[in-house]
């Protein structure tokens, strides 16, 4: 497996990947009629804009093996005075789930932003009922920050918590032995 920088020739099969988590991890949590008719288009939509105008701070990362797609990770350096680097997206394919790829591509993005960004930290958002994906954060060596909500696509209003690392090398100093 290798992670590589991802270009618009990946936006379909990101978006792909990208509603198929949803469909799975927010069941029950958005509506139902979104997740099955309209999440893989409008997926579809945002990936092509990200990749035809990026902003100068997007970063998207891609784990592949053998041409499948084994995850992605989107990143926005130095995103925030506060927090440093955002980490808007990580979706790891459901085939691959368990083999540290979903680690091993926050890594990567965290020496990416150790390289480029001005700022010493990194954070994203996690939905409240995501309890699997909260464990693995601290686990990593995140801490929970906040509470807030989260305005979905669809129009619903969703509890979330940020967890941050306050220093890149929490993550970049990780043993590939976790």
């Amino acid at each position: 497996m290798e992670i590589i920088p991802a270009d618009k020739s990946h936006a379909e099969k990101i978006a792909q990947l990208h509603a198929t988590s949803w469909q799975t991890i927010y069941k029950g949590l958005l509506k139902a009629d979104y997740l099955e008719h309209g999440l893989l288009s409008e997926r579809t939509q945002l990936w092509q804009n990200r990749f035809s105008s990026p902003p100068a701070n997007q970063r998207v990362f891609i784990a592949v093996q053998n041409d499948k797609l084994c995850g992605f990770i989107c990143c926005y350096i130095d995103e925030d005075d506060s927090w440093g680097t955002l980490i808007e997206n990580l979706h790891v394919n459901p085939q691959f789930k368990g083999q540290g790829i979903g680690r091993l591509l926050l890594q990567y993005a965290a020496k990416q932003a150790a390289i480029e960004a001005n700022l010493d930290g990194l954070y994203l958002e996690v939905l409240a009922e995501n309890t699997s994906a909260q464990a693995f954060y601290h686990y990593l060596g995140a801490d929970k920050a906040k509470a807030q909500q989260w305005q979905a696509p669809e129009g619903s209003t969703v509890d979330e918590f940020v967890y941050r690392w306050g220093t890149l090398s929490t993550l970049t100093k990780l043993s590939n032995q976790l």
